[in-house]
């Protein structure tokens, strides 16, 4: 299935669809990227589970559509910036083996959109509610895998401001992926992305 990306419509389409039945507008992203259905949303926007139609194993990724929940001028004002940063933030940090690389970045149809990898896995509170309350042991392991993600962070200047179970996906692995930095703010206007990240991936980690 397809789903519109028009904020007042959010239709769902059969996947041969090229246009919204409803309202007529382009489903695909760029010529590539094509909505399945809403991960989450929040007051800045929502994010959709996509595929990449530009390849042949058309490989999930994720869409995060810049959509203010109060409209007024001032407000998009406010907010685009921040949003323009954490673009900036994922071209350069995105680089991190535990953090989703960025793919994307665009304005198509007056919306700002970010496409990410996806990442394969369950967050920790789904974790939580299947499995139960984790172990002494397990919180350590997560705290091990988690903190130097945030020294990595910080040394960047980022603050990532939304810290949870939700937004720590665990992948088949077991290694820790910190997503969602819609919250995320710098320390100063001038953030010091001036450092290369390290190049390694996590198919390289032990």
């Amino acid at each position: 299935m397809s789903q519109c990306l028009n904020p007042d419509c959010l239709h769902i389409n059969p996947d041969s669809t090229q246009f919204c039945q409803y309202y007529a507008r382009k489903l695909r992203r760029c010529l590539r990227y094509r909505a399945i259905r809403i991960l989450g949303k929040g007051g800045f926007g929502r994010t959709f589970l996509a595929v990449d139609e530009d390849k042949l194993s058309q490989p999930p990724c994720v869409i995060k559509q810049f959509y203010p929940q109060d409209q007024g001028t001032d407000r998009i004002e406010k907010a685009t910036p921040p949003f323009s940063w954490q673009a900036e933030q994922l071209d350069k940090l995105g680089r991190h083996p535990q953090i989703p690389e960025l793919l994307a970045y665009f304005t198509e149809d007056s919306q700002q959109y970010l496409v990410q990898e996806y990442i394969e896995g369950r967050d920790l509170g789904k974790v939580s509610e299947t499995e139960g309350k984790f172990s002494a042991q397990e919180i350590r392991n997560v705290l091990a895998q988690i903190l130097p993600i945030l020294d990595y962070l910080h040394q960047y200047q980022v603050l990532h401001r939304d810290i949870k179970p939700e937004n720590i996906i665990r992948c088949t692995d077991s290694k820790l992926i910190l997503v969602d930095f819609s919250a995320a703010k710098y320390l100063s206007n001038t953030p010091n992305l001036s450092l290369e990240p390290p190049l390694v991936r996590r198919d390289m980690l032990p």
